[in-house]
């Protein structure tokens, strides 16, 4: 962000701090209030589905279903992203009324304490669970696929069937292309599962030996973590480079030398094949393996700032730290911009669609860095669950958080922003979402035309950072036409809400680990996890929450309903 914005969207916040007391009460937003806690509510149905296809989740459904995957996609691409400008509203609405000191600390009392309970409550029951679920996970048949047929060419590779593969490469496929789930290449593929004879086909075919993933790890990164002496073989006869180092620094040695336990603990959670008959043998031999072939032992070893940003304390409570931060560094803003001369920036450039014009832009600064800043990143932002968040995913958050917070002080009340919200929806999930979901699954580009890595990575990012603001303005406009006026549904889905997500995960990874095994099709279980999960916590919520001390915490007090001519009992 330039020096000019920043300032000028610090004294806009400064304004809001400042604004007389004698200006008439803003109307809360029952619209937004409902979008809000719908962004939350759409956490149980996002990680519900993570058990349907191929992703780094705790539990693997036996019934895949690869739309899920899309699913996913489409969901995770903005409900944050919304999330957060809804927060930004609602706290510059609550540092409007009170002022900077009360907005911190109504923020401490039910962001910060509550993230500080869930460390000491959900969290560890997450973690029990997760582990219960893995350890079973762990157990099953060696030759039990992530990814079931052979549909695609990294399905193919995954299960070596060099016939499938050839056809898949005829028909087009990207021998490169990276899977929409986990953003791997087919050769990746093959590594992981031992594939030597498919991995010699992709090269031959022109894979790149070298090829990263995310995570900056190669497929003999891969190999070499699972003990695969077949395909380290084949990749290192091949040109693989023995000292690629990974994002944190890893070399492939690095992995070969992980002891046994902590190598099928890492492969339950990232939901990996392991043979684990011979495993730490088949590891050592690898090891000295590439030793032999000149391979080193950390050749750059992370420093404690990327272990405070890697290591995973927060879980799903992340967005929690995150408001905390964001509220802080709104607040020091709004200190700054009271003490300079306001300066109001025009209302069409937040209002009308020209916004888009700067928040795009500026939107794709931090998404160039999601997925380790890769030619193809994953869709949607990175998380980042460590004491000290990872800044690029910060800064992202503090963009969403900060127009929202900004268009608080242009009072649309007639709902500008959000006009014609079936328009930005349309060009999301019509053109914006599919077209980077093939750019993800290897599309090389229009007509047989060919885009070159540089194009492919500059319309990625651009098509990343477009998609949120449409969905979240298609979304702004769509909830103000159906939820205008306040209903007593409404008004319990958002006090319910954050009880709701905060609780979920565990709950969610139970009901999956439970019905894993289940004769029925994807997508009827994914139904009755959300359907069981929701109806009990809701359940949870109306006799343990809202009028105990717990509901007080949260959300402050509620009313009960009381008989006609008897007064309200404040909870």
């Amino acid at each position: 962000m330039d020096g000019s914005r920043a300032g000028s969207i610090s004294k806009q916040v400064g304004r809001i701090s400042t604004m007389s007391t004698n200006t008439p009460p803003f109307a809360r937003r029952s619209d937004l209030d409902a979008l809000r806690a719908v962004a939350m509510l759409l956490g149980i149905a996002l990680h519900s589905a993570l058990s349907f296809f191929p992703a780094f989740w705790v539990v693997s459904d036996r019934r895949q279903a690869p739309g899920f995957g899309v699913f996913f996609s489409a969901v995770h691409g903005f409900r944050m992203p919304l999330f957060f400008v809804m927060s930004g509203f609602f706290s510059a609405m609550l540092m409007s009324r009170r002022g900077r000191g009360a907005l911190v600390k109504h923020r401490f009392r039910r962001v910060f304490l509550p993230l500080l309970l869930g460390l000491v409550t959900i969290i560890p029951l997450t973690n029990w669970i997760s582990g219960v679920a893995m350890s079973s996970a762990s157990r099953k048949p060696a030759g039990a696929s992530s990814t079931e047929g052979k549909s695609d060419i990294w399905a193919a590779a995954d299960a070596g069937d060099l016939g499938a593969i050839e056809r898949h490469l005829a028909a087009g496929a990207a021998v490169d292309g990276r899977d929409g789930e986990r953003g791997m290449t087919p050769l990746l593929w093959a590594a992981l599962a031992d594939r030597a004879e498919a991995a010699e086909l992709l090269i031959r075919r022109g894979a790149d030996v070298n090829a990263a993933a995310s995570d900056g790890g190669t497929p003999l990164h891969a190999a070499a973590f699972l003990g695969h002496e077949k395909a380290v073989a084949t990749l290192v006869q091949n040109g693989a480079n023995v000292n690629a180092e990974n994002k944190r620094g890893e070399t492939p040695l690095d992995n070969a030398v992980v002891d046994e336990p902590t190598t099928l603990f890492f492969a339950s959670l990232l939901q990996l094949k392991v043979n684990e008959d011979g495993l730490g043998s088949r590891k050592a031999a690898v090891a000295a393996y590439l030793r032999e072939r000149g391979a080193t032992e950390g050749m750059k070893k992370a420093g404690l700032a990327d272990l405070l940003m890697q290591m995973p304390l927060f879980s799903h409570l992340w967005f929690l730290w995150f408001l905390w931060w964001l509220v802080l560094g709104m607040a020091a803003l709004s200190a700054l911009g009271a003490r300079l001369p306001s300066i109001r920036l025009p209302a069409w450039l937040v209002l009308s669609p020209a916004r888009y014009l700067w928040l795009i832009p500026l939107t794709m600064i931090p998404q160039s860095y999601m997925g380790g800043g890769g030619d193809s990143p994953l869709f949607g932002p990175d998380t980042s669950t460590g004491l000290l968040p990872i800044p690029h995913v910060l800064a992202y958050y503090a963009i969403f958080f900060g127009f929202g917070a900004l268009y608080f002080g242009y009072d649309d009340r007639s709902g500008r922003v959000g006009e014609r919200w079936l328009l930005p929806l349309s060009i999301a999930f019509l053109i914006v979402l599919p077209l980077e979901l093939a750019l993800l699954g290897g599309w090389a580009g229009p007509l047989g035309v060919a885009l070159d890595p540089p194009t492919r990575r500059i319309l990625s990012i651009t098509l990343q950072a477009a998609y949120p603001w449409l969905m979240t303005f298609g979304l702004m406009g769509l909830f103000r036409r159906i939820c205008a006026v306040e209903s007593p549904t409404t008004r319990y889905m958002s006090d319910s809400a954050y009880w709701l997500y905060l609780a979920h995960t565990p709950l969610v990874i139970a009901a999956q680990y439970a019905v894993r095994d289940w004769p029925l099709p994807a997508p009827l279980k994914f139904l009755i996890i959300v359907a069981v999960v929701t109806l009990f916590l809701l359940w949870t919520y109306q006799t343990f929450v809202r009028y105990t001390w717990l509901g007080r915490f949260l959300n402050g007090p509620r009313e009960r309903p009381t008989r006609a001519g008897e007064p309200a009992v404040v909870a």
